[in-house]
């Protein structure tokens, strides 16, 4: 198990789910968005403080962020989320339309 790697992971996983870019969320906790970046990819750990920072901004308990054990079943709410999304932008349900009437 890579620790740093789970823990960027669920972090871009609760920022997405709130909707915020990196640019965002880098500004609410203080940091450069490729700072923001080297965390979620896992190349980079953060302070205690950041950690504080970062879950404040996300609404979250710092425990949220090391379950790694749900990662996977977390598959079908990033799903959800990317439908939702899809549905929300006419020119991308198109697209996303067009794509499937070639591959079936």
């Amino acid at each position: 198990m890579d620790i740093k790697k789970n823990f960027g992971k669920k972090i871009k996983e609760k920022r997405l789910e709130r909707e915020l870019t990196q640019e965002q969320l880098s500004e609410l906790i203080g940091i450069s968005p490729k700072s923001l970046s080297q965390i979620e990819l896992g190349n980079n750990f953060v302070s205690a403080e950041k950690l504080e920072l970062i879950c404040k901004a996300l609404y979250i308990s710092p425990n949220v962020l090391f379950d790694f054990d749900n990662i996977e079943k977390n598959n079908a709410e990033k799903i959800k989320f990317v439908i939702k999304k899809i549905c929300r932008n006419k020119k991308l349900l198109e697209m996303v339309y067009k794509f499937l009437l070639i591959i079936e």
